[in-house]
């Protein structure tokens, strides 16, 4: 069941160096994959190792590009053991509101910590002394091999993006099958096809690219429902092909597409960004439906 999951929403990814040892898993800045650092335990049993880890886990990571499992509003309220050499994490009801990559994610990273004890074979999750739940299904006891390497696992997404027209005064709609690494999350899938720009076939059809030359993305992350986008210096300071409200809309009406989205905020360097060229930027934005150009 755990490997089904895992492969429907995502699996995890570890930038390791070589060495040997005990290891403590966290998020990379940008929640699309884990990463570890090297740690060495200073307790002996198994309790004192839990305790150990947990406190270790509260800590901002040393690695760089880094970030703690745990966001600032989920709690671990405690834990407990279980008959089944299983390490019981009981979250509060906040833990529920995580969803999609990022919940993926922050379960392989505890397991992958916890399972390096001695005498934890397996986690298992609660939300406020109840099992913690997939849809109708409870998640169940985790190992760390029920987390399989991104290497070996892709899948296929079909995403509906939006292009420039020819004259970039509006745009126009496409929809693509893609091909892609699950340890991704859909919103970086899309920005990234969005930075790729059109293909052969999207060109003859009167596409037209919208990103600036030179832009990258820097962080996405969805809250309920509104999209985080940071992108790089370069779509702030280069022109794009596209007027500047197609360039913005091409990457809202694109990203509202998925379902867990509503709306999206624009970030620079962490904060709020206020203008893009000479357009406001501040504030949510929504799918916008005037600039779609219909087929005549």
């Amino acid at each position: 069941m755990l490997l089904g999951l895992v492969g429907f929403a995502g699996c995890s990814s570890e930038q390791e160096d070589e060495v040997s040892g005990s290891r403590l898993y966290f998020l990379n800045d940008a929640e699309t994959q884990i990463v570890s650092e090297v740690y060495t335990e200073k307790a002996t049993f198994k309790e004192a190792k839990v305790q150990e880890y947990v406190e270790a886990l509260q800590k901002e990571p040393e690695k760089r590009g880094c970030k703690k499992i745990l966001p600032e509003n989920v709690a671990l309220l405690d834990y407990s053991f279980g008959e089944a050499e299983q390490l019981i994490l009981n979250f509060d009801a906040n833990y529920s509101s995580l969803t999609g990559i990022t919940e993926i994610l922050i379960r392989a990273a505890l397991v992958k910590t916890f399972c390096q004890i001695d005498g934890v074979d397996y986690v298992e999750f609660y939300v406020n002394g109840i099992p913690y739940m997939n849809g109708e299904v409870p998640v169940g006891m985790m190992q760390a091999g029920d987390f399989i390497d991104e290497n070996m696992y892709s899948q296929i997404a079909n995403i509906s993006i939006f292009f420039a027209n020819e004259d970039g005064t509006a745009l126009l709609s496409s929809h693509r099958q893609v091909s892609y690494n699950a340890s991704i999350s859909m919103e970086q899938l899309v920005i990234e096809q969005l930075i790729e720009g059109p293909v052969e076939k999207e060109l003859e059809a009167g596409m037209r690219p919208t990103m600036p030359e030179g832009t990258q993305l820097v962080k996405v992350s969805t809250r309920d429902g509104v999209c985080y986008v940071e992108l790089n210096e370069s779509f702030f300071e280069k022109p794009a092909q596209a007027s500047e409200e197609v360039t913005i809309y091409a990457i809202v009406n694109s990203l509202v597409e998925l379902s867990n989205i509503n709306k999206v905020q624009f970030r620079f360097g962490g904060e709020e960004r206020k203008m893009y060229q000479t357009m406001p930027l501040t504030g949510m934005f929504e799918r916008n439906l005037d600039l779609i150009e219909t087929e005549s």
